[in-house]
Parts: C-alpha cells; sequence; structure tokens
C-alpha cells in the first residue's frame, strides 16, 4: 500500500533540510573545528600549502598532519571558485549535505521496491540532532560521509551484478573516505560479511572473498602513495602517530567508553518518541500492526552497519559526539524499515501524501527555506561580540600580522581560528611584535600604547617605535 510514495516529498525534505540548516549555516560564526578546516581549504586555495603539506598559521598548525587531505583538498576546490568568502565553506558543507541525503535514496532503492523507504529514512536522518550540526559546521565528516555513502552503494550494488568491478569502485571510495578523515571510515568493510550473517544469500566463502577484496582495493591506492610518495609518506605517518596513536595512549574527551552508545542512543530519542506514538494510537483503534519478516532483516542489517560505526569508537577514551555522523544514514535507514510496518496501518497518514495540498506545500517550504537564506546571510550567528571585535581589528591591521596575545588568551583556540579566518593574523605569545592582544582591560607596558578602536571583549595595544 505504501510501496510508492508522492516524490514531492523529496522536496519537501530539501525544504525542512535548509530551513534547520540556515540559520547556523549562514550566519556568521562556526565551531571552531569547522573554522580551521575553512582556514586550511582557503590557504591551500590562495597556494599556501600543498596537499600533502596543509598550513593553517605561520604559529600554529604550520604543518597540518592531524587529518588526512582529502576533504581539506577537496573544499579548497569552492574557494578557488568563490575566492575568500565565509560563504564557501558553507556552500560546500551545504553541497555535502544534499549529496549524501541523494546517496541515502540511491541506497535504499537499490536495496527494496518500497520507495516510500527512502523519504522515511531522509526525515529520520533530519531528526537526528547532529545531523544538523554537523552540516552546519563544515565538520570533516560531511565529506567522508559522502564517499562512505557512496562505496556502501557500490558494495550493495556488487550483491546482484557486476561483482568485482563494483567491489573495486567501493574500494577507491572507501579509500577517499580514510583520506578525508582516517580510520573510522573502515566500518564498511563489514557490510558484506553483515549481508551474508541476516540474509545468507551469499555463502561464507564468498563473503570472506568479496571483503578481502574490498579490503584489497581501499588499502592498495594507500600502499602506492606511501611507497611511491615520500610526502604521502610523511603526511600519513604524522598523522598516525598524532591522531590515532595519541589518541589511544594520550587523549581522554569522555570519562567512560560508553560515551559514544549514549549520543547514538540520545539521537533516536524523536524517533523512538514517535514510533511509541504511532503503537498508541494503533492501541486506541484497535489497529493490529503487522511486521514483515523481510522488513525486520534489513532494518537489523543496517542497523549492524550503523553499530560497527559506532562501537569501536569505544576503543578509545578520545570520543566525540559528532564522530558518529557517517554511521547516522545507515541508522536512519534501519529505523525506516521499522516505521514502516506501523505506517502501512495508518490508511490517513498514506493518504496525506497523495493530497493536492502537498505539491503546493511542499514547493512553498522550499521557497520559504530559499528566502530564509537570504535573510539570515551576514547576520550575526554564535561568538558574535569576538567576531565583531576581529572585524573591527582588520580595518586596522593589515593581513599575515603576528599578534601577541596575552597568557589568558593562550588556550582560547576559537580566537585562533576567527583571527586566522578573517584577517590572516597568526597569534603568538612572543612580546616582540608590532601588535599585543589582551582581554578587556588596563595592560601597563610602557612599549605598547592602546588603539582607538572601542572593542567589547579585547584591548588592542600597538608597540611604540
Amino acid at each position: 500500500m505504501f510501496h510508492k510514495i508522492n516524490p514531492y516529498s523529496y522536496i519537501l525534505f530539501l525544504a525542512f533540510f535548509i530551513i534547520l540548516l540556515t540559520p547556523a549555516l549562514f550566519t556568521d560564526g562556526m565551531f571552531m573545528d569547522g573554522t580551521i578546516y575553512a582556514v586550511i581549504s582557503r590557504n591551500l586555495a590562495e597556494g599556501n600549502g600543498s596537499f600533502w603539506h596543509l598550513r593553517f598559521s605561520d604559529t600554529l598548525f604550520s604543518e597540518f598532519n592531524e587529518h588526512p587531505p582529502l576533504a581539506l583538498a577537496i573544499e579548497s576546490l569552492f574557494f578557488k571558485i568563490s575566492g575568500d568568502t565565509i560563504y564557501a565553506e558553507r556552500i560546500y558543507s551545504l553541497f555535502t549535505g544534499i549529496v549524501s541525503g541523494f546517496l541515502i535514496i540511491q541506497i535504499i532503492n537499490n536495496f527494496t521496491n518500497k520507495k516510500a523507504l527512502s523519504s522515511i529514512s531522509l526525515f529520520v536522518w533530519l531528526s537526528f540532532p547532529l545531523t544538523i550540526w554537523t552540516f552546519a559546521n563544515n565538520m570533516l565528516e560531511n565529506t567522508m560521509t559522502v564517499f562512505i555513502l557512496l562505496s556502501a552503494f557500490f558494495v550493495i550494488k556488487s550483491f546482484k551484478q557486476n561483482r568485482i568491478l563494483f567491489l573495486f569502485i567501493s574500494g577507491i571510495f572507501l579509500f577517499a573516505a580514510f583520506m578525508s578523515k582516517g580510520f573510522p571510515a573502515l566500518f564498511i568493510w563489514g557490510v558484506v560479511f553483515f549481508y551474508w550473517l541476516i540474509y545468507k544469500k551469499i555463502s561464507f566463502k564468498r563473503a570472506f572473498i568479496d571483503t578481502f577484496i574490498l579490503v584489497f582495493f581501499t588499502i592498495f591506492p594507500l600502499i602506492l602513495f606511501i611507497l611511491f610518495s615520500d610526502e604521502a609518506k610523511d603526511s600519513l605517518f604524522q598523522y598516525f602517530h598524532k591522531q590515532v596513536i595519541g589518541s589511544l595512549e594520550n587523549v581522554k574527551t569522555v570519562n567512560s567508553r560508553l560515551f559514544i552508545v549514549g549520543r547514538m542512543l540520545n539521537e533516536m530519542i524523536i524517533s523512538v518518541i514517535s514510533l511509541m506514538i504511532f503503537f498508541v494510537i494503533a492501541k486506541i483503534k484497535k489497529v493490529k500492526i503487522k511486521f514483515e519478516n523481510n522488513n525486520l532483516k534489513t532494518g537489523l542489517f543496517f542497523f549492524f552497519i550503523a553499530l560497527s560505526g559506532i562501537l569501536p569508537i569505544m576503543v578509545s577514551m578520545k570520543q566525540r559526539s559528532f564522530y558518529i555522523v557517517p554511521a547516522l544514514p545507515f541508522l536512519a535507514i534501519s529505523v525506516s524499515f521499522f516505521f514502516i510496518n506501523i505506517i502501512e496501518t495508518f490508511p490517513a497518514f498514506v493518504s496525506f501524501f497523495k493530497k493536492r495540498f502537498f505539491i503546493p506545500l511542499s514547493y512553498g517550504l522550499l521557497v520559504v527555506s530559499i528566502i530564509m537564506i537570504f535573510i539570515f546571510a551576514g547576520k550575526q550567528g554564535r561568538d558574535i561580540d569576538k567576531i565583531s571585535d576581529i572585524y573591527k581589528m582588520t580595518k586596522l591591521i593589515p593581513e599575515k600580522e603576528e599578534i601577541s596575545i596575552s597568557d589568558e588568551l593562550f588556550n582560547d583556540w576559537s580566537l585562533y581560528a576567527y583571527m586566522q579566518r578573517y584577517g590572516k593574523y597568526s597569534l603568538s605569545r612572543k612580546k616582540d611584535t608590532k601588535w599585543f592582544l589582551t582581554e578587556k582591560k588596563i595592560f601597563s607596558d610602557t612599549n605598547f600604547v592602546k588603539s582607538d578602536i572601542d572593542l567589547k571583549k579585547y584591548s588592542l595595544y600597538k608597540k611604540l617605535k
């Protein structure tokens, strides 16, 4: 009954996606990590650094090897097209979000003839708070998710046809995902095994061989880079020692390894509540919900894929909520297979998507979403006072200057990010620079004189000649 759905539901999803994203994405100000990535991409676009030698500033991350370089290199193309504007990273983030949504549709349509599942999956994915947050903040997970979804799509296609070719393509895309954010991308290696485990449509021998082929085509390009490029070898080994070994041995950001599981459950709250509401309505209406066995199997298949992208994070005590973002599309697909059984029992819900007003509603909200972009573009979002002060400083201090900062500002990492993003300034604790920045207070040093620009958070001093 619900195998097909009004195609305008995709337009409705796009409208909601932009509406939810715009207030954070197109206003000025961004999460520190995303600002740093934007700076590095801009620098690369301007010739400051190279693919294997990324640069943030002269005093911080003059050699940026915290992550592999591919995502930042791709983002730099948007800076080459648009120039140094704050909208370059925002348009790129929006682009990766739309592509991710499109790939979710393709994965489902390639796996089942129940086309309605793609729309349900998109709205479930949108209900995860981290989905909007991550795309609003220019995270590397955005690019990695695109490549992971591409890899998963071709693995799934290999079950039916062109086995070796599609496994080869999947491996290449998975290599690209690794080159975007590193080892967290490799959970797609488990897809063939989960398919064998759930469906038993292929033999264990084939599952083993196909997984080996996928692994080989993922790591073979990496081996070639390491063998034939000293720059690549040095960059990738530095990433391995800083991020992988370092996070296992030295970095602790959570008190429990189960933190990441809690974050997954937190993302599912809206979905779980929605399912419970449907169950309650069905109970009141005395409607019997029938669960198709194949739907449950497929839901479990995608749930295992999602878990394989989340549970390995528990190995390290360095955990951040956005680490699970690449697994969220698979979690959304999994949940949608549980939703479909329930939704099909409610004819009124199904008929809503077939009513004539659904088309103008979809287009109307899309127009609203586009208008919102123009309304919010250029407005102040987060860190208003900090960004306002930096804009004022750019009118006085030439680009690419090195600025001394006081001890209390030394660990204000968002300040480093914003100063480099808007003025290309490098910050240090040297006292022999032309400019000195401190918190809003009186600074007593006869070698400096206070500038006359009116700042809200800071005091800026200029060194006497």
